[in-house]
């Protein structure tokens, strides 16, 4: 357990345990099907392989979150605590108390198009169809200019190199854009009709493709905040 800090206080305990950035942003990971150690990571830009394995081993330490082993060998996944689960409502609530107060649409030097599929493919609902469907997005602004969502009936790959599998789906538009859609400041479907996202297949999979995403947990908390500054 971590060092009980001179103040009895439960925020001053509670900070002492949760206190850093990386330690909500790696529950957060969890909570989102991101338990393998490798997967946290990718979602994790600017977090070293080091500091994550300090980090987890401190939440591993205070009861937050567990190892279970994973497959054969020596593989483990890491898997939230009854305390671990118990946190979903305070980070909920933290993106929530963002959202009202400051969380502007996203800048050009905040657009990175890997971590937004990355995300994306969490999102993706059981309404796609079955067997494998490939997805590939160009996007017009950003680092990454190119990726694949490759979607099974069992998982959803991010590729960033060509995954040698026939297009079904073809998507062209910004990566801003995007991001703008991914987390409630935009809608698909209106970016769709005015030609700002160009979706190019079968139509049947084009008038498909908004019913396949899910979007950011928080979209939902942006339209409402923008309704109300209307």
């Amino acid at each position: 357990m971590p060092v009980v800090p001179a103040e009895y206080c439960p925020v001053s305990i509670g900070a002492s345990v949760l206190g850093d950035r990386w330690s909500l942003l790696i529950v957060r990971e969890i909570m989102v099907g991101s338990t393998q150690f490798s997967a946290i990571l990718r979602g994790l830009p600017g977090l070293s392989r080091s500091l994550l394995t300090a980090r987890l081993r401190h939440l591993e330490g205070v009861g937050v979150l567990t190892r279970v082993p994973s497959g054969s060998g020596r593989s483990h996944e890491y898997r939230l605590t009854e305390a671990g689960e118990d946190l979903h409502e305070l980070i909920h609530e933290l993106g929530r108390w963002t959202v009202r107060w400051w969380f502007p649409e996203p800048q050009p030097d905040q657009v990175n198009n890997a971590l937004l599929l990355w995300r994306m493919r969490s999102g993706i609902t059981t309404l796609l169809p079955s067997g494998r469907t490939t997805i590939q997005f160009d996007f017009t602004d950003g680092d990454v200019r190119r990726g694949w969502l490759v979607a099974t009936n069992t998982e959803v790959s991010v590729c960033l190199h060509d995954p040698g599998f026939a297009v079904d789906l073809n998507v062209t538009g910004s990566g801003r854009l995007w991001h703008q859609i991914w987390f409630g400041h935009r809608q698909l479907d209106e970016a769709i009709t005015t030609g700002e996202i160009l979706v190019e297949g079968p139509p049947k999979l084009v008038r498909a493709l908004p019913k396949w995403f899910g979007m950011s947990p928080f979209s939902g908390d942006v339209r409402a905040a923008k309704a109300v500054g209307q």
